[in-house]
């Protein structure tokens, strides 16, 4: 098995748009390429106080 992974921050102020867009566009655009079996939308925690945005790692 293979892992895709992308991992991406993303900045406050486009954040909610943007995971509209990977959950209702873009990964059933990628899934309908029937290339991938599955798909998953995971949050990354930091420690790091300093760090903004989101950040996502989509597999």
């Amino acid at each position: 098995m293979l892992i895709y992974n992308v991992t991406i921050n993303i900045d406050e102020s486009v954040h909610q748009d943007w995971l509209h867009w990977m959950k209702t566009i873009h990964i059933p655009d990628v899934m309908n390429t029937g290339c991938f079996k599955e798909n998953r939308i995971c949050k990354v925690l930091s420690t790091q106080e300093d760090e903004v945005g989101h950040t996502y790692a989509i597999q």
